[in-house]
């Protein structure tokens, strides 16, 4: 689309409203004023206020997703363990974009694991429900046949909550590690040491799996 389509300059405008005054505090109004377009133009282009933020939902995690495809390279790997590696590195990837306008639309994905809107539930089911579905497989492929579904969910979580924490929480860790920084080899680092974590504590969960009568 050209830069001064109206519809592009309403999505562009409400994603800066919504990242300025949350979703629910944005206004119609608030987004046409942004984007020099007539309050009757959402309705046009959209259908409505709710169909317009699922749209900036979806227009997001389609670009975010394009450039940074979480599974991208799992084809080459040999092993379980070295698919779950590639996996962490590429959901961190993911969540801090090397882009500076992909990262700010990244934050509206946060927003919603904070706060999910009935918008989100779509949106999520496509690009997260895949995911989780990946790391299903894998997970149950290194800890093992005699794990069930809680065990099974609870080591996904643990493998998935140390990549969340620091996507989702950078500014609580700035307060209390000021010197904190997330540039692309900061987020390598997290990375290996993400993968490490998992791996012996999946590798413990197995063992204890193994060792029960």
């Amino acid at each position: 689309m050209e830069p001064n389509d109206t519809r592009t300059r309403i999505l562009d405008a409400a994603i800066e409203a919504y990242l300025e005054k949350g979703v629910n505090a944005t206004t119609v109004r608030d987004i046409c004023a942004r984007a020099k377009a007539n309050v009757a133009a959402v309705n046009y282009h959209f259908g409505s206020k709710e169909a317009l933020h699922a749209a900036v939902l979806e227009h997001s995690m389609d670009l975010c997703h394009r450039r940074y495809p979480v599974e991208e390279g799992m084809e080459a790997c040999a092993t379980a363990q070295e698919r779950l590696c590639l996996l962490i590195r590429n959901m961190l990837r993911l969540s801090f974009p090397d882009d500076p306008y992909l990262e700010r639309l990244s934050q509206l994905f946060w927003l919603e694991v904070g706060n999910p809107s009935p918008e989100f539930v779509p949106v999520n089911e496509r690009f997260t429900r895949p995911l989780v579905q990946v790391l299903e497989a894998i997970v149950a492929e290194i800890i093992g046949p005699r794990a069930d579904t809680d065990t099974l969910r609870l080591s996904i979580a643990a493998v998935v909550g140390q990549c969340m924490f620091h996507s989702q929480n950078r500014r609580f860790i700035h307060m209390i590690y000021p010197d904190k920084t997330y540039a692309p080899r900061d987020v390598r680092d997290l990375a290996d040491h993400a993968c490490r974590f998992a791996l012996a504590g999946l590798a413990a969960v197995r063992a204890s799996l193994e060792a029960t009568p």
